[in-house]
């Protein structure tokens, strides 16, 4: 089969297009022909040695795919051959061929695209895992969506207006996105490299800030973040975009009681894949009956993985970056 493999850490040139062997499901797993890869964040953390659950080169990268069933493991009961689904491979996504356990595959309906499904898997996975379980937010709450024009930022927006969320506010990086982060459900919008945002956010909730924040962004903006958490509020972050160190005020939590949630999805689908199951039932049930549509930006062909790379972090797309092997590769 073809596929990308990282040989050695680096920059997107690292990232080989070459024939790699057909991967071999064990007992407990499923191999699934690959029609759809999207593109995150933590592919680009792992291809430069940055990931916290990357693997060591050589290694296939990514980590969701949408497909169809090619064979499975004698262990594995309710997925079968021809089935349509999303899965988290353990053998990588950027290939045309991947094995995955069977509890982190996922049966969809035919009447879901394949591009929107790979688009979905991961961050609206991610997304509904930390509103649901990990914030718990409530219909009556507002929320702040950090990097609100990226894939996780504008399918989290969506998500929360699907679950009733009163009031949903995003924050962009660059004012061109603006428009974008509107459309995709966002009451308010406010500029995260902005000093001030959190006054803006203040003033936007008539002094009470909100109520849950979901953030990417981590270093200097943890304090802005505090300064616009409502009590009992909870800020969650699920990455390090800024890279840089954090300050917490001395009494920034423990005086109204709000809280810092940390949460990477990928840990859960390695030590605790139940929760996983039931945020992934959501999601699927929520892409059936149209509430969320993953915003694509981008359809690439495999080999240009390298490209796909250099836009995510050029911050030069909005929505998902979607690979796709050449035999499926339609041309817009």
């Amino acid at each position: 089969m073809k596929g990308i493999q990282v040989t050695r850490l680096g920059g997107p040139e690292v990232l080989e297009y070459k024939d790699l062997p057909d991967p071999v499901p064990e007992s407990h797993q499923v191999l699934i022909e690959v029609r759809g890869a999207s593109v995150n964040f933590a592919d680009t953390k792992a291809r430069s040695g940055g990931y916290h659950l990357a693997k060591k080169p050589p290694f296939i990268p990514g980590l969701d795919i949408a497909g169809i069933v090619l064979a499975v493991g004698g262990d594995v009961t309710d997925i079968k051959p021809g089935d349509h689904v999303i899965a988290f491979p353990v053998s990588g996504s950027y290939a045309e061929k991947a094995v995955a356990n069977q509890e982190l595959t996922f049966v969809i309906p035919e009447t879901v695209d394949f591009i929107s499904a790979s688009a979905a898997a991961l961050v609206s996975g991610t997304a509904t895992h930390m509103l649901k379980q990990v914030a718990k937010i409530e219909a009556h709450e507002s929320l702040l969506v950090h990097a609100a024009a990226g894939g996780v930022g504008t399918t989290a927006l969506q998500v929360a207006k699907a679950l009733g969320v009163a009031r949903v506010f995003g924050s962009i990086g660059s004012p061109w996105k603006e428009d974008h982060v509107r459309k995709m459900g966002a009451d308010g919008v406010v500029d995260y490299s902005s000093k001030s945002y959190a006054e803006a956010i203040k003033n936007m909730t008539e002094g009470r800030g909100v109520d849950v924040i979901m953030s990417p962004l981590g270093g200097s903006t943890v304090e802005q973040d505090l300064q616009c958490l409502a009590p009992f509020g909870r800020l969650v972050l699920f990455g390090e975009m800024k890279n840089e160190p954090a300050s917490l005020p001395p009494d920034g939590l423990y005086t109204t009681n709000r809280s810092i949630l940390g949460c990477s999805f990928g840990h859960y689908r390695r030590f605790r894949p139940g929760p996983v199951r039931e945020t992934m039932n959501l999601v699927i049930d929520l892409l059936v009956h149209k509430k969320i549509e993953v915003f694509t930006g981008k359809c690439l062909r495999l080999e240009q993985a390298a490209l796909a790379h250099q836009l995510l972090e050029e911050r030069k797309v909005l929505g998902k970056v979607v690979l796709i092997p050449e035999k499926f590769y339609k041309q817009d």
